[in-house]
């Protein structure tokens, strides 16, 4: 009887590749949601970079004297449903510790969508740089 030439993988040969792409997908996938969390996170930080260019505007206009107490999130203050519009399924945004020379504004991640749990806060202050906060980290 000849014996004929076999070709394939044997059983350890399969056994040792799925382990290697076991481990693979073991490193990536939390890579890849961090990866995804850090893209919200960048969302809600343009909106908010937004925000602050239209609390600008409203400081401005206050005259004689600019501050920003009174500002708010209507139509009449800061345009918040019109700035965020992209991005307000993922997020809710909010104006709060309001002082005249500074205010901090809040994005608060929204259930159902992949920023849950996520908060991203900008405390603005006309004498330093603005501060930013992310939760959790």
């Amino acid at each position: 009887m000849r014996h004929r030439d076999q070709r394939g993988f044997t059983l350890m040969e399969l056994m040792v590749v799925i382990v290697i792409v076991a481990i693979l997908a073991a490193v990536a996938v939390p890579l890849y949601i961090n990866y995804v969390k850090d893209a919200k996170r960048t969302e809600a930080k343009g909106a908010i970079a937004a925000l602050i260019s239209a609390a600008q505007v409203y400081y401005q206009k206050q005259q004689p004297t600019p501050t920003y107490v009174g500002m708010t999130a209507n139509a009449d203050s800061v345009k918040v449903g019109e700035i965020t519009a992209e991005s307000s399924r993922n997020w809710q945004y909010s104006f709060t510790t309001i002082a005249p020379e500074a205010f901090t504004v809040t994005a608060h991640g929204l259930d159902g969508g992949d920023a849950k749990g996520l908060d991203v806060t900008c405390v603005y202050s006309r004498a330093a740089a603005p501060r930013w906060e992310d939760t959790p980290p």
